[in-house]
């Protein structure tokens, strides 16, 4: 107060110039402060979002030198870091918290923190420390440490108070003599500075500039923020790009699932088809039919495991289709029942029960994943049900309020909804575990005896495929050893669907779904194509098998035009083959006759039917491959044949 007193006295010459000596140092002073305190934090961030994507490529790239103890690929990975003159040291820890590799490589391991900490990071005064997961899967393999050097963050704080010192000595200097003159040519410069802070700040423009407008202080400090601004924009501009390999990292992931898919199941359909030969020998003695009868029902769990796997990752990704359509639930839940009460229960003496007093039944569902959900259930039940147990379901309907939301379909929304519960006598479910029972991975309490197996994504799944069609899924239990309830509630539809009339078989046709076929089998694994060949000639059938594309159209020799008759009736073919795609060849061989097709993939998605239907063929089944299923498509095209037998031409 007594210094504005005291310079209400001074003439105004001195007066403007003490003001604006006063102006332009506040401003400075502000201007710099502002500027250091912004840089250090944006360096901290730019840091940690470097440091962290740094992370996770390390950590993505090192995954299989984890899995397979592979110190000398994990030790190349991290020699990458040469690169980053930010990175003083860092560490791959493996799952136990040893030190699995270390930069630099002679780097003493008492440098090092003897165990990793949770994941995070902080900065110190001199260093920035990080400590992130790395993990595939869902599953933690170990974890990456990183230390990066703080000087250089230091070093731009000398050069931008050396710069602030010089501009704020310089500016008091030309106000005291330039003050009037200069004062628009100074204050100018300075205004335009603020208003470009204030766009960086406000919009996080990066792009806008500050105006040179002389190479005096102003002038420097002008070109030291554009700088600062360049270099801002280029972080932004690497972090943009590292998002945008990070989205390339999933698609690779979709091929990788896609991949797994396909190398999973192959394998397991000559195991099911060499079962299906070994079933339907009566000469068998009952014991190695039992041994048989095991070998199936393992095989279709491991089918069934690959199948959980991949309807995670589609939930994941928010590609779980569903083909819905106006359904009765009692035949879905008879043919559930079927698969594993009247057999899976009946081996440990459970006792199944049905109370079926619902009036109103239909719902508006995709058949296949509520049977799976029904599925998911009653396995469950069975597994964790002890010998001699009971398992019951009732089926019921519940009224809904007027105001509850409905789930939108092809048919009318009733006010009822449909109820589902499957209770069991088994372990029960612990309090504390029931709400992370649907998590994915997670079997709760019931998965600490290690004979149950199986993943813990049954009941993950079911919940997606329930939050899907607009329905629920809960459980309940009184606790340990008290059984556990868990209820399915949809919404259900009016009207019936209109029922379809199956005309009467012609007399002429009473025995054509027996015909025999010629059937080109084109796969590349030896010991599927083997196993096709034998049951299709069991069943009576021609067979010819190719292993390519190339070989498949030498084969499939067609009498000339205008008939146009195919050697074969039918072709099987492997999608992925040597030197192509299956549905090419289905594509080539329509163009030249009527051919029916078959396609046989480890691929099962809507999109991946819907290609091959696209493609020319009229069935597409996912290894391991039904041999029931098969034998029926077959018999329906043989049913569908009508044209006379054609002479031989060469199959």
């Amino acid at each position: 107060m007594k210094f504005f007193v005291s310079l209400r006295d001074l003439p105004i010459k001195r007066k403007l110039t003490v003001v604006v000596l006063l102006t332009s140092s506040v401003a400075v002073l502000l201007m710099g402060s502002v500027l250091i305190i912004y840089e250090r934090n944006v360096f901290r961030h730019e840091l940690a979002a470097n440091m962290t994507v740094l992370a996770q490529i390390i950590g993505s790239n090192s995954t299989a030198a984890l899995a397979f103890d592979d110190r000398k690929n994990a030790q190349e990975i991290l020699s990458a870091l040469l690169a980053d003159a930010e990175v003083r040291a860092a560490a791959i820890y493996d799952r136990t918290g040893n030190v699995f590799a270390r930069y630099p490589e002679n780097l003493p391991l008492d440098q090092l923190p003897a165990q990793p900490t949770d994941h995070g990071h902080k900065f110190d005064r001199h260093q920035f420390v990080m400590f992130a997961p790395i993990t595939q899967q869902g599953t933690r393999l170990g974890t990456i440490y990183l230390q990066a050097d703080l000087g250089q963050m230091y070093a731009r704080f000398r050069v931008y108070g050396l710069l602030l010192l010089f501009v704020g000595v310089c500016s008091s200097l030309g106000a005291m003599g330039m003050a009037w003159q200069l004062q628009r040519r100074i204050s100018q410069p300075i205004l335009e500075l603020a208003h470009v802070a204030t766009a960086v700040s406000e919009r996080h423009d990066y792009s806008v500039r500050g105006k040179k407008h002389g190479d005096d202080e102003i002038g420097q400090l002008t070109d030291a923020f554009n700088e600062m601004l360049a270099r801002l924009g280029a972080a932004n501009a690497a972090l943009a790009a590292s998002e945008e390999d990070l989205r390339f990292a999933n698609k690779e992931k979709d091929n990788f699932f896609a991949i797994l898919s396909h190398e999973l199941r192959t394998p397991l359909t000559p195991v099911l088809a060499t079962v299906s030969v070994l079933e339907g020998d009566p000469t068998l003695p009952t014991s190695v039919k039992e041994d048989i009868e095991m070998i199936r029902r393992n095989v279709e769990l491991e089918a069934r495991l690959i199948d959980d796997l991949l309807d995670i990752n589609r939930i994941v990704r928010g590609k779980l289709d569903l083909n819905r359509q106006v359904v009765d639930v009692r035949a879905l839940l008879e043919h559930a029942m079927a698969s594993y009460c009247h057999v899976a229960a009946a081996k440990k003496n459970i006792r199944c029960s049905v109370e079926m007093t619902a009036t109103e039944t239909h719902v508006f569902v995709d058949s296949s994943r509520m049977t799976q959900v029904f599925w998911n259930l009653l396995q469950n039940a069975v597994k964790f049900t002890p010998e001699g147990g009971a398992i019951s379901v009732r089926v019921f309907n519940e009224h809904r309020p007027t105001t509850a939301p409905t789930a939108p379909n092809d048919g009318e929304n009733s006010l009822v909804d449909l109820v589902v519960q499957i209770s069991d006598t088994g372990m029960g479910i612990a309090p504390e575990t029931l709400p992370r029972i649907f998590r994915a991975f997670e079997q709760g309490a019931r998965s600490r005896h290690a004979s149950y197996g199986g993943l813990g994504l049954g009941l993950s799944i079911s919940r997606a495929i329930m939050e899907l069609h607009g329905g629920s899924i809960s459980a309940a239990s009184e606790g340990k050893d008290k059984g556990a309830t868990f209820s399915v509630r949809l919404h259900t539809v009016k009207g019936l669907p209109t029922p379809q009339v199956v005309a009467a078989p012609s007399p002429h046709r009473e025995f054509i779904g027996d015909r025999k076929l010629r059937v080109l089998v084109v796969e590349d694994h030896r010991d599927t194509a083997d196993q096709f060949a034998r049951l299709l000639q069991r069943a009576g059938h021609e067979v010819v098998c190719a292993s390519s594309i190339r070989e498949a159209q030498q084969y499939a020799v067609v009498t000339p035009a205008p008939d146009r008759i195919c050697a074969f009736d039918v072709l099987i073919s492997d999608l992925d083959l040597p030197d192509g795609s299956g549905r090419e060849l289905m594509r080539n061989l329509a163009q030249l006759c009527p051919i029916r097709g078959i396609a046989i993939s480890g691929h099962g998605s809507r999109d991946d039917v819907e290609s091959s239907l696209a493609a020319g063929f009229s069935h597409h089944v996912t290894k391991p491959v039904d041999w029931e299923k098969l034998k029926t498509v077959l018999q329906q095209i043989a049913a569908e044949k009508t044209r006379p037998e054609p002479a031989h031409a060469g199959a």
